[in-house]
């Protein structure tokens, strides 16, 4: 285990958080988590958010009795996703991730995002946008939603987050650990030709 010891318009309906943090100070939040397809199929699993500032932001889906089914990890250098389910992981950077999109993107566009301090995504299909802000003590805020939007001719999913009860704490693995080895390792355009299966459902 490890420890961990601006001002501009956010959507859905409030403002940025004007929260001054500090480098290396973690928060964890409980994680509602929604997914649902344009038809309205969907399903909903619950989860943890775990950030530690200029450092990292984890996010991970749990089912009934909490057990690990899904990882979503930022770094500074690179993007981690881990389905436990089907025992896939991918890791790219975000040269990558960029050439995709179509823009140059990075750690710090993302941790604008959950940390709320301004920035949204909107490119090619892809959308991520946040708000209504959560307070803790100090009268410091952080989103409570998120959304998070693919689309594709006319079809999309949707994945929400609701997130509560944040709270500091030191107290956390700073990095995923797991058996790579017993893993299928998949390149991001098989990421998202899996993401376009699931909109074309």
């Amino acid at each position: 285990m490890a420890s961990c010891s601006s001002s501009r318009k956010a959507i859905m309906g409030n403002a940025a958080s004007e929260t001054v943090w500090k480098s290396g100070e973690c928060v964890v939040a409980k994680a509602n988590i929604g997914i649902a397809d344009s038809k309205g199929k969907g399903t909903a699993i619950g989860g943890t958010l775990r950030m530690k500032r200029d450092d990292v932001v984890q996010l991970n889906a749990t089912y009934v009795l909490g057990i690990q089914v899904g990882t979503l990890e930022l770094t500074k250098d690179s993007v981690l996703v881990v389905s436990r389910v089907t025992r896939q992981y991918a890791s790219f950077d975000y040269s990558e991730l960029s050439s995709l999109l179509g823009r140059k993107i990075s750690f710090e566009d993302f941790q604008d995002i959950f940390w709320g301090e301004g920035k949204e995504l909107n490119l090619n299909g892809f959308e991520w946008t946040y708000g209504n802000f959560a307070k803790m003590t100090n009268n410091r805020k952080l989103p409570s939603e998120m959304e998070m939007k693919f689309a594709n001719k006319g079809s999309s999913v949707n994945i929400t987050f609701a997130f509560s009860n944040y709270r500091y704490d030191e107290d956390w693995s700073v990095r995923t650990k797991f058996n790579a080895s017993g893993y299928a390792n998949l390149s991001i355009e098989q990421v998202v030709q899996i993401i376009a299966l699931l909109i074309g459902k």
